[in-house]
């Protein structure tokens, strides 16, 4: 995808953006990728285990998955900020181009996933081990997919959508 989008077409720095989307297109998919398995093989694995064991299993794998998900958190949000600069022309943009209002609703419905996040951390990573920790994780674990294929619907917008630098480019005589 970084070939043939706003990253393959950035002057300049081509290159370093086409590694930047790269990298922030694995880093979703691992972070949706990993919460996908863990939520449709994982969690109804641990299910399947005698009572005594379910919880501390549902326990033990949302917390292997916690430094993956943290992993790929940071390098979407590292990668982003940097096509983001490269991509926007000012700051103003943001609010004054219909690229830089997609990239703010999509902010805005990423801050749902850091809020899940805090509340797993705060709330539900104490009552793990349990059985109502077992079926709060689960919940909240499925509305941080189902955020995140949100923010994927936005992303698809987000990449049809002509940056402030591009609409630049469009100004320039003999263009």
């Amino acid at each position: 995808p970084a070939l043939s989008g706003h990253a393959a077409a950035t002057p300049d720095q081509a290159g370093l953006a086409i590694i930047a989307d790269t990298l922030h297109v694995i880093g979703a998919g691992g972070w949706l990728g990993s919460l996908l398995v863990v939520l449709a093989a994982g969690f109804p694995a641990a299910m399947r285990l005698p009572d005594e064991e379910r919880a501390g299993a549902i326990a033990d794998l949302f917390t292997a998955f916690s430094p993956t998900a943290l992993l790929f958190a940071g390098i979407v949000a590292s990668t982003g900020v940097f096509a983001a600069w490269l991509h926007l022309s000012e700051v103003s943009a943001l609010w004054q181009s219909g690229y830089g209002r997609t990239l703010l609703l999509k902010l805005a419905i990423l801050s749902v996933v850091a809020g899940t996040g805090a509340y797993n951390w705060l709330r539900v990573k104490p009552t793990l081990g349990t059985a109502a920790g077992a079926m709060r994780i689960r919940a909240s674990a499925r509305v941080e997919l189902m955020v995140g294929l949100l923010v994927l619907i936005v992303t698809a917008v987000l990449v049809a959508t002509p940056t402030p630098m591009d609409m630049q480019g469009m100004d320039m005589p003999g263009m």
